[in-house]
């Protein structure tokens, strides 16, 4: 990814978990190669490839591709989030209409964060309030949140590259 946005927009920075920060511009990339790393390890099929363009530090549009999923979502400011194999073939995404957290689908990482900040128990009076709770983890909570089918995704510390492709995808679901 690195070496093809090298290419394609040589005086664009580039933002990534594992590389960090190379140039210094206006417009940087930021890059998840693969999000959801234990998933990646372990054989299960979900993890994604998360890419932001970030103009002025706002992201203004991003694309995460989840291959064994056979997913894919992207989203720009203003122009509402989709997904689908194709632009041909995508559906917008539509956040749910729930408000209260008793009526509320939740869907966190793991519990070891929330303990290692000392907040478990805050997270836990949280859960107990909502309907519903899930552990979908990584990208895979957000894009439920986009497309409705979760309510609220939580996690209790995250990079820069873990959400900047996530975030534009959640707002502009609304």
């Amino acid at each position: 990814i690195r070496r093809t946005l090298s290419k394609a927009r040589s005086r664009d920075a580039i933002t990534g978990e594992e590389t960090g920060t190379s140039g210094h511009s206006q417009r940087r990339w930021i890059i998840d190669p693969i999000d959801g790393t234990k998933n990646f390890v372990r054989g299960v099929p979900v993890w994604a490839t998360l890419i932001a363009l970030a103009v002025d530090d706002e992201v203004v549009m991003s694309v995460v591709s989840a291959p064994q999923l056979g997913r894919g979502w992207w989203g720009a400011k203003g122009q509402g989030a989709h997904t689908g194999k194709s632009l041909m073939k995508s559906t917008r995404c539509q956040v749910s209409d729930v408000r209260r957290l008793e009526d509320a689908s939740m869907s966190y990482s793991s519990l070891h964060g929330w303990e290692e900040r000392d907040r478990l128990e805050d997270f836990l009076a949280l859960m107990r309030r909502c309907w519903r709770t899930r552990a979908y983890s990584d990208f895979w909570s957000y894009m439920l949140v986009a497309e409705g089918a979760v309510d609220i995704a939580v996690e209790p510390g995250l990079e820069l590259y873990d959400m900047a492709a996530l975030v534009i995808i959640v707002r502009e679901a609304g």
